[in-house]
């Protein structure tokens, strides 16, 4: 049943669009990479380098908790022989205890670095959005069209460096 839909689809399309050079003439069709007009932005450029200084933040607090962790481990294995038992059942809760919290701090880190990237690109596919329904009426364009639904595109028709220009003008 989909396999059908798609065929009608393709089919009502190559139609419209090859039914005549009046219709063909008329009819504004363009393009743009919504990922690279996206990624090409300042706004984006300058949210990925906030990203990687509270990337750099968390991993040097992570890496210095690892390192203790690991510091704890060879005292523990050098000591071990000359503790009782309880003082070593004792270490090493402690050292389980501090790598679960490695574990729950690594974590959360990787969950904020995922809120906080996913928060930049809402902030700009919100704008995305506006801007090219905006390019669209201003140009009077019928189609414009992504990546993903096209398989081949004339340069001319790539509007995806204007978008990033607009998106970049419209802060």
């Amino acid at each position: 049943m989909m396999n059908f839909r798609i065929f009608v689809f393709a089919t009502l399309a190559i139609g419209i669009l090859s039914s005549g050079n009046a219709v063909a003439a008329e009819l504004k069709v363009v393009f743009v990479d919504v990922k690279s007009a996206i990624e090409n932005t300042q706004q984006y450029r300058n949210g990925l380098q906030h990203l990687e200084k509270i990337k750099n933040i968390k991993q040097k607090e992570l890496e210095k908790l690892r390192d203790n962790i690991n510091q704890m481990d060879k005292d523990l294995l050098n000591q071990s022989m000359a503790m009782s038992p309880g003082k070593l059942a004792k270490k090493q809760q402690k050292i389980n205890d501090m790598k679960k919290a490695f574990q729950r701090k690594l974590q959360d880190a990787q969950e904020a670095m995922t809120m906080e990237r996913n928060r930049l690109l809402q902030g700009i596919n919100m704008k995305f959005s506006k801007k090219i329904k905006a390019l669209g009426k201003q140009k009077k364009y019928d189609y414009i069209l992504t990546r993903p639904s096209v398989l081949y595109v004339n340069g001319v028709h790539d509007i995806t460096a204007d978008v990033t220009k607009i998106l970049d003008a419209g802060k």
